[in-house]
């Protein structure tokens, strides 16, 4: 299944936490033509980084490191039909991507191969099975209580 997905709208948003601000980009909805039951495993990336500033944003090179590391997770998941992603959570130190892949063992196999040639990056991933998309429903229906 090597079709391109449509391109996605997101939406965005940022929030106050422990006195930062963290930036947000949501997928605003399920896509119609998906059902959750087919991408039922949750992985949760967590890349934890160091700011010097007062944002705790993260500095341009760790921006740059995580832009590429989004970019080949796009590739290798999303272009190739083994994912969505549904949302991306900056600041306060950490940036946390969540994805719902169709099987998180080859899911898995599949970044590890394309992460290979690359330095070792300090990422933590934790997987979950979560057929009926609960944990980004949640999530979103908490999102859309504070508009």
């Amino acid at each position: 299944m090597n079709q391109q997905p449509p391109e996605q709208e997101w939406l965005t948003a940022t929030a106050v936490e422990e006195g930062v601000t963290v930036l947000f980009r949501l997928l605003p909805h399920i896509p119609l033509d998906i059902a959750t039951a087919d991408f039922p495993d949750r992985v949760e990336i967590l890349w934890p980084y160091q700011s010097a500033s007062e944002s705790k944003q993260p500095g341009p090179q760790d921006r740059e490191q995580m832009s590429l590391f989004e970019e080949l997770l796009v590739n290798a998941w999303g272009e190739t039909g083994l994912g969505h992603l549904t949302m991306l959570i900056t600041g306060n130190l950490v940036c946390h991507w969540q994805w719902y892949v169709r099987d998180q063992e080859e899911a898995l196999t599949i970044l590890n191969k394309a992460l290979e040639d690359l330095p070792t990056l300090p990422i933590q991933i934790h997987s979950q099975n979560d057929p009926d998309w609960h944990a980004y429903s949640d999530f979103m229906q908490q999102v859309r209580k504070s508009n």
